[in-house]
């Protein structure tokens, strides 16, 4: 039973980068940014459902406003 050790890689504008090439400060910046890139995601799909829901509401009221309008329109003049 053999064990391949493989080390973790990295592809950079097309060449690819062995992590052990790579200085710590370099491995940082590439974490730092992996983690803005998944927040960048995470506030899109919020963005997304931000915007269901306005929809949602906007239709609530104006159903809502259409049941005020039929009431004051049905209501007789004295």
């Amino acid at each position: 039973m053999t064990t391949e050790n493989t080390e973790r890689t990295f592809t950079i504008d097309g060449k690819e980068y062995k992590q052990s090439e790579l200085s710590l400060r370099c491995r940082n910046i590439i974490v730092s940014r992996a983690e803005i890139q998944q927040s960048k995601i995470r506030h899109e799909m919020e963005l997304e459902k931000i915007e269901v829901l306005t929809n949602y509401y906007n239709s609530e009221i104006k159903k809502e406003l259409e049941k005020l309008e039929k009431t004051d329109g049905s209501e007789s003049k004295s």
